[in-house]
């Protein structure tokens, strides 16, 4: 029970300073710049943090799965991608990254094209 706590309060607390980063950083031209910034970051410290802690202990599931998680869903696909790799699952991680990048843009196309016909 207290993972769920620490995961929902991380969570609160990820998103929170996603949409400030988000704030601060101006996009140019256009470009995602600030959600590249913190997607770059998300994954630097997610890595970090498991592989400094191994235990999985209701912190840091809560800073991992609640906070990094919130802040950013793809440092979590970055860093499963990379342990594919680390143990020589090759395939597997090309299917994982393919599937995940363009499974995720085709979703996303669909629901636009869902929220316009809904609304059309």
């Amino acid at each position: 029970m207290k993972s769920f706590f620490t995961v929902g309060i991380g969570g609160f607390l990820g998103a929170i300073c996603r949409y400030s980063l988000s704030l601060a950083i101006p996009n140019a031209s256009g470009f995602p710049f600030a959600t590249l910034c913190i997607n770059l970051l998300g994954c630097l410290c997610l890595a970090w943090l498991f592989t400094t802690f191994t235990k999985r202990t209701p912190i840091i599931v809560g800073i991992g799965t609640g906070f990094l998680g919130a802040f950013t869903t793809f440092s979590t696909f970055s860093l499963e991608t990379l342990l594919l790799l680390q143990h020589s699952e090759w395939l597997q991680a090309i299917v994982y990254s393919l599937g995940s990048v363009g499974g995720g843009l085709i979703c996303a196309w669909m629901g636009i094209q869902l929220a316009r016909r809904l609304t059309a």
